[in-house]
């Protein structure tokens, strides 16, 4: 059977006392470490788009354009550079800038029309 299709419940494992109970518990220590890691991820990303908002209304209330494709390029050649360093594959890290400047770029485009309503 693949891998897709099993799956170790992993509580399960832990309770069970048997052969593969250590591997268990070391998997249930290492989520709690990456569940504490996601936490911290979303901390800073909310924190990320409460800046990138004041940016929106500074654009909105300069007349910018929503959009920098300069930067972004800049950013995106920046954040593969960095994920190298780090071991982490470049794709990721260009995925997760598309994902929060597209949502970001929305929100000052929702943000210009506010100001160019009134």
């Amino acid at each position: 059977m693949s891998d897709a299709k099993m799956e170790t419940v992993i509580d399960d494992q832990v309770q069970s006392g048997g052969p593969q109970a250590q591997a268990a518990r070391q998997v249930e220590e290492l989520r709690a470490d990456v569940d504490t890691i996601d936490a911290a991820v979303v901390a800073m990303l909310a924190e990320r788009f409460r800046v990138t908002h004041r940016i929106g209304l500074l654009k909105a209330q300069a007349g910018f354009a929503s959009a920098d494709m300069r930067r972004e390029s800049a950013q995106i050649a920046a954040l593969r550079d960095k994920a190298d360093d780090y071991g982490l594959d470049p794709d990721l890290a260009e995925a997760y800038l598309h994902l929060v400047a597209d949502a970001a770029k929305r929100d000052h485009e929702r943000l210009a029309d506010q100001a160019n309503s009134h």
